[in-house]
């Protein structure tokens, strides 16, 4: 400590007249510095605030363009407005200084290029008064016709509010995929899963009875043999019964039919356990031309190549994939893999959804999702419940493309 004290009263009593200089240089300098980063941090979030409102103006302007065929002078309006509305109002000192609109009315997509301008603080000193930002989005908004099923767990880890968020989570994708105002032939089917699947009416069709179930049960397990891991028709092919333990929720085959899909999803209840494999199954034969024959009419798949329809499997679950029947067949892991390789063969799209799952399960989700931006994990309700409506807009066709 004298040391130092020493040291101070040498530089107050020093008179050579080089050191004030020098430190107020370092001075200026350390200022500029700390200006530059403040500057630099400041544009990159108004950055990201830009980018974000110009991505909602993109999806704005191409679900506008198909379904109300607005001038390109109307369309540009609507895009300005949403911009400012997300962006300028709460960015009062960025000036949006360019802002072009490009529109291809043969995709219904529209491609928007912006320059946004952020005044500097303390680099204006060096003569730079703004620092610019340029930005892009493309939207589209395809109109392809979507089934979708949707493999729900509702095992016993489940209970509470997880599956009170599930239930609305679920609601949100078949409320924005089967909108009242637009004209669309979309469908949406359930597949609840825990210890087994409930076939309900189904299961007579489809299963016969195993060495440990119980006559005349719906509960419905895994088929042996070398169509294990196919969507083949089970009028060639039974699947088993091996347990009583099934969600009260049956399966709902594909239908358009808000109320019916409501009351399913609002009829689930949480218990057993959680062959996952089984969930994926049922998902991929709701969406399956092959199981045409045995689903009431209105519900009857589409076949695969047809051009006009998009099949998509969504997969979620919160748990370890922990109970299966058929050894020779694999654990329920195994068998998940290899139905996810199949119904992604067969040019189904999968999204997976893991909602609080434990670090062992998200291999296996990533693995049958079709791609890593298919993958959603979601730690909590709200964020569960922003999942599905993500999907269900890039399911309706409204998506950005860049």
């Amino acid at each position: 400590m004298s040391r130092t004290l020493k040291c101070l009263r040498d530089f107050k009593a020093a008179d050579s007249g080089a050191i004030a200089p020098l430190f107020g240089l370092m001075m200026m300098a350390m200022l500029i510095l700390v200006g530059v980063s403040i500057d630099g941090a400041r544009g990159t979030r108004i950055s990201l605030v830009a980018s974000n409102a110009l991505d909602a103006a993109a999806l704005a302007a191409a679900k506008t363009l198909r379904l109300n065929n607005p001038t390109d002078e109307e369309l540009t309006a609507l895009v300005q407005d949403y911009f400012n509305s997300n962006f300028v109002e709460s960015n009062a000192a960025a000036v949006l200084n360019d802002l072009v609109v490009v529109v291809d009315r043969t995709i219904n997509s529209v491609s928007l290029v912006a320059k946004v301008k952020v005044p500097t603080t303390i680099t204006a000193l060096l003569g730079s008064d703004y620092m610019d930002v340029n930005l892009n989005a493309s939207a589209v908004y395809d109109v392809k016709d979507v089934e979708v099923s949707m493999m729900l767990d509702v095992s016993g880890s489940m209970s509470g509010t997880k599956l009170a968020d599930l239930k609305l989570a679920a609601k949100d994708l078949v409320d924005i995929m089967l909108p009242l105002d637009t004209p669309h032939e979309n469908r949406v089917a359930i597949a609840p899963f825990s210890t087994s699947v409930n076939a309900g009416s189904l299961a007579a069709t489809v299963s016969y009875d195993g060495r440990r179930s119980r006559a005349g049960t719906t509960s419905v397990t895994e088929r042996a043999g070398a169509e294990a891991f196919t969507d083949a028709s089970p009028t060639t092919n039974l699947l088993k019964k091996e347990t009583t333990s099934c969600p009260t929720s049956a399966v709902l085959p594909l239908t358009n039919n808000i109320e019916d899909l409501h009351d399913a999803i609002d009829a689930m209840n949480a218990g057993g356990l959680t062959a996952g494999h089984l969930g994926i199954s049922w998902a991929w034969y709701l969406l399956s031309p092959e199981w045409s024959s045995v689903l009431p009419g209105d519900s009857a798949p589409t076949a695969y190549d047809n051009p006009e329809v998009r099949k998509v499997a969504i997969l979620m679950t919160d748990g370890m994939f922990n109970t299966y029947y058929e050894g020779d067949n694999g654990n329920s892991v195994a068998q998940a893999r290899a139905l996810c390789d199949n119904m992604k063969a067969e040019g189904v799209t999968v999204f997976t959804v893991g909602f609080q799952v434990p670090a062992e399960v998200v291999p296996t989700l990533q693995y049958c999702a079709t791609s890593p931006k298919h993958w959603y994990p979601a730690e909590d309700g709200v964020q569960l419940r922003k999942t599905f409506k993500e999907i269900a807009n890039r399911l309706n066709g409204l998506r950005l493309s860049s």
